[in-house]
């Protein structure tokens, strides 16, 4: 046998060793990916999970504290609060917009609501607007919230007053 035999030989094992390579590179992406989106279902389970105990625990408060439900009904009735009173009822409305906040985050890091729901209607969520409509809400939101929440947060829910998103309905 000669030298150039050989060294075709050789550049064959060459290329099945390669193309040995690549398929089982293939197989490792493959697997890879599949790990990586179980992975993603595993979070945005979890956080939808998380919102939801977020959205019970809020209810939470005026389902199981008969003081709280009247300072609630004063504050959504802008009866006047004194000043313990006022600083739960901003509370209360500071977790919801907290809530709000932490869905639109996980909306635009498409990780949950793709799809389901329109950036509008998080925005414009009539829960929320409807506690930040309130004389102690509104007070909050414009005093309060700025040190909280980012101003382009804060404008984006601000632009949703007397305005109609898709589906005809109003936010005051």
């Amino acid at each position: 046998m000669n030298w150039d035999a050989l060294g075709a030989i050789g550049e064959i094992i060459g290329a099945v060793a390669v193309l040995a390579t690549l398929f089982y590179l293939a197989a490792q992406i493959k697997m890879q990916n599949r790990q990586l989106e179980r992975s993603n279902e595993n979070v945005t389970a979890q956080l939808s999970f998380d919102i939801n105990n977020m959205v019970i625990n809020n209810f939470d408060t005026l389902m199981r504290d008969k003081d709280f439900v009247k300072i609630y009904q004063k504050g959504m009735s802008n009866q006047p609060l004194d000043e313990i009173e006022t600083i739960q009822f901003s509370q209360f409305v500071n977790r919801w917009v907290a809530l709000c906040e932490s869905v639109i985050v996980a909306t635009k890091a498409e990780l949950m609501f793709v799809g389901d729901y329109e950036l509008d209607f998080l925005y414009g969520n009539p829960w929320v607007h409807k506690l930040i409509a309130t004389e102690v809400g509104a007070r909050w939101f414009e005093e309060e919230a700025p040190l909280i929440y980012s101003e382009d947060f804060l404008k984006k829910v601000r632009d949703f007053k007397g305005k109609e998103i898709s589906n005809g309905r109003q936010y005051e």
